[in-house]
């Protein structure tokens, strides 16, 4: 039987205790919370998001993941704190914002949620910004909100993209206006008529896409 020396087994513990305590890469943490998020373990994502914004609070990295996975599991108070440090960090990221607002709607936070996307809207002059604001607007049943967004949307993205028209043409049709929803959605076929969304969509309100129908962009 080998013996061991006392000495020996004190160094032998001693490294056991060190690799059991020693703390796990950030990078290694974060990697596993992306796994369990895309796994739908909302919760176990959560405690590994944790583990890096307890360490590390100004990471935002951490603190969207954070947020995102308490927004799956209801905790939008918990949701909007993670969000709110995410967002400060990186203002102008367009994910952390949309979390950040969506956040807010969980909570029923209505004119902190308008406030919020309005002053990112006119503080960007984005696309993006004005169709979040227009989303919301038709969420929370503001139609003259939703309108003034879309147009605005519309302006700013000055015929480049079929995106605005495509949302004020579900918002005209939501509506029952079919007929500015098929003059978007002719507008957004002259901006881009490959686009399989498009052609789908004006065939649906009884229109064969093709080369006459396409209308120039604009309010």
């Amino acid at each position: 039987m080998i013996q061991r020396s006392p000495l020996l087994m004190i160094l032998l513990s001693a490294v056991l205790l060190t690799a059991c305590t020693t703390p796990r890469p950030v990078e290694t943490i974060r990697q596993n919370g992306d796994r369990l998020y895309a796994l739908g373990d909302w919760s176990g994502a959560a405690e590994e998001y944790e583990l890096i914004v307890q360490r590390y609070p100004g990471d935002w990295k951490a603190q969207y993941g954070l947020g995102l996975a308490r927004l799956k599991l209801g905790d939008a108070n918990g949701a909007r704190n993670a969000l709110e440090v995410a967002h400060t960090r990186r203002p102008n990221h367009n994910k952390v914002a949309d979390a950040l607002a969506e956040a807010m709607y969980q909570q029923g936070r209505e004119n902190e949620l308008f406030a919020f996307l309005r002053e990112r809207a006119e503080s960007t002059q984005s696309v993006h910004g004005y169709l979040q604001l227009a989303r919301y607007a038709v969420a929370l049943n503001d139609p003259d909100s939703a309108q003034v967004a879309l147009e605005t949307a519309i302006e700013v993205d000055d015929g480049l993209t079929v995106e605005p028209y495509l949302q004020a043409a579900a918002f005209a049709q939501r509506l029952g206006d079919l007929d500015t929803a098929l003059r978007r959605l002719r507008q957004a076929y002259g901006i881009n008529p490959y686009d399989e969304r498009v052609k789908q969509r004006i065939r649906e309100l009884g229109e064969v896409p093709g080369p006459t129908i396409a209308l120039p962009p604009g309010r």
